[in-house]
């Protein structure tokens, strides 16, 4: 009797044992992340950045109580979060100021990109570039030059191109993409960066954040000032509408505009599982706008 107490004991014993290890190791690994401990003041920050982020305006009093008790609802989570924000790109409802989120949104998109490609510069100047060249048109065609009326039309619709570029986004009749290559291509992005040896330095800097390789310039270069037929990102190109065409469609251009916008949100590197993770969603997809989402609802950015 003692001997089978004692073995029954031990193997009681030991169950326990593996019942309250095999709990240490479940509990760790099964819980949901809290939010509970985040004060109101950070999620009213939060939505303050997404409102100066996306539509270059801080958020009304009652944008902020809105939104503050929308989120508490839904307990921070990154889904209510991604939904608030693509509320502020592609809500066209009406609304004092804005004239709708979307609108402000789509011009947020448009004057930081001005401010990244152009220096800034303001649509008046735009406006006065394309009266230049009208003038220029008349003369040449009082002179009977068709190759400077062609080439003054030619210039003209770069500029409006750019003008126009802020209704074609807000229709979705362009993406992202299509708007960096109005950006560069025009006679003031051309004065800031003069000469073919510097458009195509500053092409490579600006839209794939990296200098040319040797290769790459040499082709690049023979394109832009001699017109000849090089490869350049992976494609045929003879002429500077043909290598702005090839560059805006790269897959480098993709990523490096993901590592763009997810520093100048977050002044951090993107960690590389998250950039690929974006990297696909942004070759299927082609929306700018998804890739911002998903960056301002983490809670690196929100803080949280």
């Amino acid at each position: 009797m003692r001997v089978s107490s004692f073995i029954s004991l031990f193997f009681l014993i030991i169950s326990l044992i593996a019942c309250k290890n095999e709990e240490k190791k479940f509990i760790p690994n099964n819980n949901p992340p809290k939010y509970d401990n985040v004060s109101t003041i950070i999620i009213e920050n939060y939505i303050n950045r997404l409102f100066i982020d996306l539509l270059g305006r801080e958020a009304l009093s009652s944008e902020i109580k809105e939104f503050t008790d929308s989120l508490k609802a839904q307990k921070l989570s990154v889904s209510s979060r991604f939904r608030l924000i693509r509320k502020l790109q592609t809500d066209s409802q009406y609304r004092d100021g804005d004239s709708s989120y979307r609108k402000a949104y789509i011009m947020r998109i448009y004057n930081l990109s001005k401010l990244r490609f152009l220096e800034g510069v303001d649509d008046g100047e735009i406006y006065q570039q394309i009266g230049n060249i009208n003038f220029y048109i008349q003369v040449s065609r009082l002179n009977g030059d068709s190759i400077g009326v062609y080439y003054g039309l030619n210039e003209i619709a770069k500029y409006e191109n750019i003008i126009a570029s802020t209704y074609a986004l807000f229709q979705n009749k362009i993406n992202y993409n299509q708007l960096c290559g109005f950006m560069i291509n025009n006679g003031i992005y051309d004065n800031i960066n003069m000469g073919s040896f510097n458009f195509v330095n500053a092409t490579f800097d600006d839209i794939l954040n990296r200098k040319p390789t040797a290769d790459e310039f040499q082709h690049a270069y023979e394109i832009i000032d001699k017109n000849k037929p090089q490869t350049i990102f992976n494609q045929k190109a003879s002429n500077k509408n043909e290598y702005i065409e090839a560059l805006i469609n790269y897959y480098g251009f993709f990523e490096a505009q993901i590592h763009w916008w997810h520093y100048q949100y977050v002044r951090k590197e993107i960690p590389s599982s998250q950039l690929l993770e974006l990297l696909n969603l942004y070759l299927n997809s082609r929306d700018i706008s998804l890739i911002q989402a998903h960056i301002l609802s983490t809670d690196i950015y929100a803080q949280f």
